[in-house]
């Protein structure tokens, strides 16, 4: 299938950012030291054009890895204005940029507008003060709150980051963090766990004894719940899980890094909608049966099988001594079929 939304990224790391999270470091992260000028956002634009075909229907500029809005006003002007050329000339369809929530004004935000900002994306990460404040953020919730208010009352659209797994995070808190966001209707959100990257404050705690990160399978586990959480609640996750790094061996010393986070996560997301389906039709009938056979859903049986057959397997195991059988179905259907045999 081919692709119908393209994104042009143009990071811009730490630009704008009074202080470095403990989490942080977008040059690991973007594998990038950074755009600042004109010439550099234009000469990146033109590269990505010449190789993206015309089937795709929708192009985006994207300004990640910073604080946008806490760059000095002139070198804002210089970046969007390129962008906003491209725009003008119908070459490209919108403009989207990352920010803090306390970096949101309202003289800012008529900047954004006369540059036709179409979305902000802001880096929240929980809506807990004390999970912020430990993750050296330097905002609190309120920041939040507000910050989508005014960005809402100017009619741009926001995306919404959200991370689990910092210092003083629980299951719970995160949960409670992805039906907080929901409930603020963005047009989507992105889900991180926490990974340690070489020279950041999390190693550092890391290394003193003073931060245990979640293993892969805590944030595979701790981002299907909000996942589910957030896509009940209507609203899209448009990504799972740190893009793939550059120099992973070399930038990630701890913690839930993989290159198939997203996939692992709607794999996890499917064995759970598998074990209610089987626990719903076992609650329905009457002993006496030894096999349960599922008919997986052509569409997404891949994650409904799991990472070379896991979620068959942790399944097979938890109902024995019954004998687990399954097919993938040939018709169109949303749901797995459960039957007891």
């Amino acid at each position: 299938m081919s692709k119908k939304h393209v994104t042009i990224p143009i990071f811009i790391p730490h630009s704008g950012c009074p202080q470095q999270c403990i989490f942080c470091n977008q040059w690991k992260s973007s594998g990038s030291r950074g755009i600042t000028d004109a010439d550099s956002v234009r000469q990146k634009i033109e590269e990505y054009l010449r190789h993206i075909p015309e089937s795709v229907d929708r192009i985006e500029v994207a300004f990640f890895g910073a604080n946008f809005t806490g760059i000095p006003e002139d070198m804002q002007r210089t970046m969007l204005g390129a962008a906003l050329w491209y725009r003008d000339k119908g070459l490209i369809h919108g403009i989207r940029l990352s920010t803090r929530p306390d970096y949101i004004t309202d003289d800012g935000l008529d900047l954004l507008q006369q540059h036709a900002v179409d979305t902000i994306e802001l880096g929240v990460q929980s809506f807990f003060d004390d999970v912020l404040s430990a993750a050296g953020r330097g905002h609190s919730v309120s920041d939040v709150y507000r910050a989508v208010e005014q960005i809402a009352g100017k009619g741009i659209g926001f995306v919404l980051q959200l991370m689990t797994g910092l210092p003083g995070d629980s299951r719970e808190k995160s949960f409670s963090s992805a039906r907080s966001a929901a409930a603020l209707k963005p047009e989507g959100i992105r889900l991180f766990p926490a990974v340690i990257l070489k020279d950041t404050g999390l190693e550092k705690m890391y290394r003193e004894g003073r931060y245990t990160p979640l293993s892969l399978d805590e944030a595979i586990d701790r981002c299907a719940g909000m996942y589910r959480i957030i896509t009940e609640a209507g609203i899209p996750v448009i990504r799972t899980g740190l893009h793939p790094l550059q120099d992973d061996t070399e930038s990630v010393i701890a913690g839930p890094y993989h290159t198939a986070f997203g996939f692992f996560v709607k794999s996890r997301l499917k064995r759970n909608i598998l074990e209610q389906h089987i626990d719903r039709a076992r609650d329905n009938m009457t002993a006496g049966y030894s096999r349960i056979h599922i008919t997986i859903p052509l569409h997404d049986s891949g994650e409904y099988i799991g990472h070379k057959k896991e979620n068959i397997m942790y399944l097979s195991q938890r109902l024995t001594p019954m004998v687990l059988e399954y097919t993938i179905g040939t018709a169109p259907q949303a749901e797995p079929v459960i039957q007891l045999l």
